[in-house]
């Protein structure tokens, strides 16, 4: 991969052995993280570039929305760039410097932080060194505070370390063993700690002033004092990862999560996120500011005058000068006949079917009622309905006896 695949865009950071840029990546648009490494001559804490180069293939396997991802490094002749994923925030002492995490957003970033300890665990690849400057915080546009562990490894290719790192290291990292998941849990408590009252454990400019103060250090009576807000359980349980003594500590990040997610109020569930990101391309502020605003400019054009244009058609009726002058109470009277016209409601198919159908059932009603009348015979060829049969037969003899008289007399 060339150099020129990736773009500084702008100087964020400068550290103790590496100046920090946004940079992009030039195919895709999205944001990266360009860590330059200073020249060996121009830092007391230089990084060791071939001990990196041995330990890229594995610290690229890192991969967890809590973890900065290691993209690839630019060796070059002119110089030596390491380029990773990038999350819009600030790390972890500034952060504490201008806010104050509420004890629900403190036991969030505590779980958080775990779950990267944790993988780091299960791939047998300690971070080495999240101290606060290593972790960065940021608003998530979900809502509540979203942690990210950077330069998972790099400690491990560095022989002299700065001030800060001394400050959070575990002191059996002081007498030389290898970074281990205790050592870890350690750093990591520490600058949880650094987070919630905005101060370091343990100060000095050398190793020995550094283990005087964590001698003296007492977790859960400082924090009662600077953070009383805090829950007994949580302050202990930071008190029991920041113990000196190792074999006092968890034995691993798992049992460390299990015993914070016990001391938790119940229904808090961790739900693993997208870690926020930048519009490819965009060179904007963090994303914390960046949603609201986006959300809210489709609204101008709502209330703009748009719908008012509709407005010209209460106009319409002026169309009525067509009726003369000289006659406006009819006109009047016609507007006021024609209203209920257009206030009628349109009958729907199946009214006007249920319509036909009761006409129909009447006019049936009504035919039966008048059939008998209509076809009753006339007076001189009713039939009495008591006249038996027999008279009934006699009835047409005696007709034609009447008859033979009649022409005899003749």
């Amino acid at each position: 991969m060339q150099p020129d695949h990736f773009q500084p865009e702008k100087i964020i950071a400068a550290g103790p052995s590496a100046k920090v840029y946004r940079g992009v990546e030039t195919m895709t648009g999205r944001k990266v993280l360009i860590k330059a490494l200073l020249p060996d001559c121009e830092t007391p804490h230089p990084l060791d570039r071939e001990r990196l180069q041995l330990l890229a293939p594995s610290l690229m396997q890192m991969r967890h929305p809590q973890i900065a991802g290691l993209i690839t490094l630019l060796p070059t002749e002119e110089e030596f760039a390491i380029v990773s994923e990038f999350m819009p925030g600030m790390n972890a002492r500034n952060f504490a410097a201008e806010r104050k995490p509420t004890p629900a957003d403190l036991h969030a970033l505590a779980v958080q932080l775990m779950h990267a300890l944790l993988v780091g665990e299960h791939l047998r690849q300690p971070h080495g060194d999240p101290k606060p400057s290593n972790i960065i915080i940021a608003d998530h546009p979900g809502g509540g505070l979203f942690l990210q562990v950077q330069d998972w490894g790099l400690s491990l290719a560095r022989q002299s370390h700065p001030p800060e790192t001394l400050w959070f290291r575990a002191p059996e990292l002081h007498a030389g063993h290898p970074p281990t998941t205790q050592s870890d849990l350690f750093t990591a408590a520490g600058s949880l700690f650094c987070i919630a009252t905005n101060a370091a454990p343990a100060q000095g400019s050398t190793v020995e002033e550094v283990m005087r103060d964590w001698h003296a250090f007492n977790a859960g009576h400082v924090l009662s004092h600077m953070r009383p807000d805090l829950d007994a359980p949580l302050r202990d349980w930071l008190a029991w990862l920041l113990n000196p003594m190792p074999h006092l500590r968890p034995q691993t990040a798992a049992q460390a999560l299990d015993m914070l997610m016990l001391s938790m109020h119940t229904g808090f569930a961790y739900q693993p996120q997208q870690a926020p990101v930048m519009a490819a391309g965009a060179q904007t502020t963090p994303l914390m500011a960046a949603p609201q605003p986006q959300v809210s400019k489709p609204a101008p054009p709502a209330p703009a005058p748009a719908p008012q244009a509709p407005a010209a058609a209460p106009q319409a009726p002026k169309a009525k000068p067509a009726l003369p002058k000289s006659a406006p109470a009819p006109a009047a009277a016609d507007t006021a006949a024609a209203a209920p016209a257009v206030a009628r409601p349109k009958m729907s198919n199946g009214r006007f079917f249920a319509a036909v159908v009761l006409n129909l059932a009447a006019v049936v009603v009504i035919a039966l009622f008048l059939w008998p009348v209509i076809h009753r015979p006339a007076p001189s060829e009713e039939v009495p309905a008591e006249m038996s049969s027999d008279k009934k037969a006699a009835a047409p003899a005696k007709a034609s006896a009447v008859s033979d008289a009649a022409v005899k007399g003749h």
